[in-house]
């Protein structure tokens, strides 16, 4: 095994320990019956990783189809899927891939409009994600699009400082941590960037470090309002915080986490 293998396997790993939250996915579970009548739906989730939101929402009966670009995480998520025979998931970049056709519902959750991993610009990436959404969709069907929608970013970004956000071991023997030394935000190109590194260990004791910079933008209301007009949506409903209070407009301080339940015209 490579070192990069590695890395990501331990990552993948430590990722499924620490991103473990419900209410998330209860959420979905609770809109998809609100919105659809309690009907069965033929489901995408794209960027599904490790099956936190897809196979609860397969064991609620309904038909998915999930993808994501990391191998690591899938084979997590097709563990999950042992015995559910309305669920299939697949390797693919959802910046360069087809998505398919006829969907009724198209869920991005996870926050994955802030933490896509593409070369491209970060910006154009968010705005092919909502376009891919549409073209993905049957005429009438849905967008639920879950992301995190900041009141004022530079407060929330810019922060310096060594931190640590993931550690443990993994199921091969490899030991690490995630070392961070803070993010800083652009107010006007909007790009928020940071920098730091993996320190591993692995079974034999070798010790690999690998450096990581990364940068996304954060777009406001009214961008993600717009993609959505552009690519054919009406929003229909709107969630505040995972309640069912909709999201303010124009947003305020205490918005965090923005939920959009949008039609395909």
């Amino acid at each position: 095994m490579n070192r990069d293998f590695i890395a990501r396997h331990w990552y993948a790993s430590m990722y499924e320990k620490y991103e473990n939250q419900t209410h998330d996915v209860d959420f979905v579970l609770k809109v998809l019956v609100e919105q659809t009548g309690n009907q069965p739906q033929n489901i995408l989730e794209v960027a599904c990783g490790g099956g936190r939101v897809c196979v609860p929402v397969a064991k609620a009966k309904h038909t998915v189809v999930g993808f994501d670009a990391d191998e690591h995480m899938l084979l997590r998520c097709y563990r999950r899927m042992v015995g559910l025979p309305n669920i299939c998931c697949y390797q693919a970049d959802a910046t360069i891939s087809n998505w398919g056709i006829g969907f009724d519902v198209v869920v991005m959750a996870g926050n994955i409009l802030i933490n896509i991993a593409s070369d491209m610009e970060y910006v154009d990436a968010q705005k092919i994600f909502i376009k891919n959404a549409a073209t993905s969709l049957r005429t009438g069907g849905h967008l639920y699009l879950d992301f995190d929608l900041q009141y004022n970013p530079a407060t929330y970004f810019n922060s310096l400082g060594e931190s640590n956000y993931f550690s443990g071991t993994d199921e091969l023997g490899t030991t690490g941590s995630t070392v961070s030394y803070g993010s800083v935000y652009d107010p006007v190109t909007q790009i928020c960037a940071g920098t730091g590194h993996w320190e591993l260990t692995t079974n034999s004791g070798e010790q690999i470090i690998i450096s990581k910079q990364w940068y996304k933008h954060i777009p406001t209301q009214l961008q993600v309002y717009g993609w959505l007009s552009d690519a054919g949506f009406t929003i229909e409903r709107t969630y505040h915080n995972y309640t069912d209070e909709p999201i303010p407009e124009p947003i305020v301080e205490a918005t965090n986490r923005a939920i959009i339940w949008a039609r395909k015209l």
